[in-house]
């Protein structure tokens, strides 16, 4: 595939995602347990701050897009808002990720997770706008997303590492092994946020991009392929959140494995990472859309087999099913991201207006919702329903809903994003017909 963006562009592009997906996967995996074993918060009220730190995004996240596609400087539209969130975030970081054990509560958690969010957020949605306005073509922009996620799914490989190390080495416990995340993210963010400041190309904007409330909720709802693409986007991470958030309970009290609990994780995503090359080419042969559907029934086989299987002490089976199943992960963070950036092109060719934050925002908050929904939901069946507690003293059936929980919820996340795929639009005949017209009318 040919690009107009060199390496060097794709590489300090995606040098920033490294360490927010560093500080993004414990945030789903590691956190919710932490506090809830480290710190002895009850699961319900971990998973109902979680949830509600996350719902807070729905109102922020359309605002911090707006503001963000409103205000430039000199340097452009999106570096400036990648360069003033690292602060927020590493102020954030220490905050959640090495708390002082004596002033934990629900108000603490709530109030730093809503600060971290904020900073997320706003470098989230800018540095995927930004990459929409990079990269043009419908290929192009999946390679462009492609390096993105391989530096994400890198950025998740390292942090996990560290857990895993810690285990190896037996030099602490939960605690432990959260701060040594943190440290990774800290040192991290500001290391590779300079290549994107620095290497990255970023233009001002010569007209008006800027949106109102009134023609934002209009957008919101008459754009049926937006809709389409947000519900896949809140399904697809509803259902990945679910397995990740349960998978430290799976390996310890299902498999009673937890030795082999992190670097069962680590080899998840060494899976994924080496799997990304093979789906951006689906991609590029089958469309974005067709690859994504692939990707789910694949991964809905997989729950399906591990429903059945599973079983104490099976380590070969828990390697086998965590290394198969983390093939999937990949394909849907790359390639919804990419088809939000056609869909922009879809909206500025009925509109005249580049508004890439506010799309990006929308993306960001289904993210983030999905995942906050999943967080709250997982935790409140396994406790709820079925009687299940972090600790040696659980029942048999409190185990097998564990499984049980663990699996429905993924699957029923994997079909539900499966539907709104069905006779997508927007493929790539359809995007080069855009691109076209929108050639066109700059040249005119």
């Amino acid at each position: 595939m040919q690009t107009q963006l060199s390496r060097k562009t794709l590489a300090s592009y995606s040098a920033v995602s490294l360490p927010l997906a560093a500080m993004a996967m414990p945030m789903a995996v590691y956190l919710p347990p932490f506090y809830a074993e480290a710190h002895g918060m009850d699961l319900s009220t971990v998973g109902l701050v979680f949830t509600l730190a996350r719902l807070w995004d729905v109102f922020t996240d359309p605002v911090m897009g707006m503001v963000i596609d409103r205000f430039q400087t000199r340097w452009g539209r999106r570096k400036h808002w990648v360069a003033i969130a690292i602060p927020i975030l590493m102020l954030a970081v220490w905050m959640v990720f090495m708390p002082d054990g004596d002033s934990v509560s629900a108000l603490y958690l709530g109030f730093w997770l809503l600060f971290l969010y904020v900073g997320f957020t706003m470098l989230g949605i800018a540095h995927q706008s930004w990459g929409a306005e990079l990269a043009v073509s419908y290929d192009d922009r999946s390679r462009l997303f492609g390096w993105r996620e391989i530096f994400v799914l890198a950025g998740m490989i390292l942090v996990l590492a560290l857990p895993a190390l810690v285990e190896w080495m037996d030099a602490g416990g939960q605690v432990e092994k959260v701060a040594s995340m943190g440290w990774f993210c800290l040192i991290l963010f500001p290391v590779t946020v300079l290549p994107t400041l620095l290497f990255v190309p970023d233009r001002r904007s010569t007209s008006q991009d800027n949106l109102v409330w009134s023609e934002a909720l209009r957008i919101i709802v008459t754009n049926r392929t937006l809709w389409r693409l947000l519900l896949v986007d809140f399904a697809v991470n509803f259902g990945s959140t679910a397995s990740g958030t349960l998978y430290l309970f799976l390996a310890t009290y299902v498999f009673e494995l937890p030795q082999y609990a992190s670097a069962a994780l680590l080899a998840y995503f060494l899976a994924s990472f080496a799997a990304m090359p093979l789906w951006l080419k689906i991609a590029y042969r089958f469309g974005k859309d067709t690859t994504i559907r692939i990707a789910l029934v694949y991964g809905l086989i997989a729950k399906a087999a591990l429903f059945v299987l599973a079983e104490p002490g099976n380590t070969a089976l828990m390697w086998t099913y965590t290394i198969l199943y983390g093939i999937a992960f990949g394909a849907g963070p790359t390639l919804l991201r990419s088809m939000m950036a056609d869909i922009i092109d879809m909206d500025e060719l009925h509109s005249g207006r580049r508004r890439a934050g506010v799309f990006f925002a929308l993306l960001t908050t289904t993210n983030k919702l999905g995942s906050a929904v999943a967080v709250g939901v997982s935790f409140a069946i396994v406790e709820s329903v079925f009687g299940f507690a972090p600790g040696p003293d659980n029942s048999q059936s409190a185990l097998d809903g564990l499984l049980i929980t663990y699996c429905l919820t993924a699957a029923a996340g994997m079909l539900a994003a499966y539907v709104p795929l069905l006779k997508y639009p927007l493929d790539k005949q359809r995007h080069e017909e855009i691109r076209m017209e929108l050639a066109g009318r700059e040249a005119a």
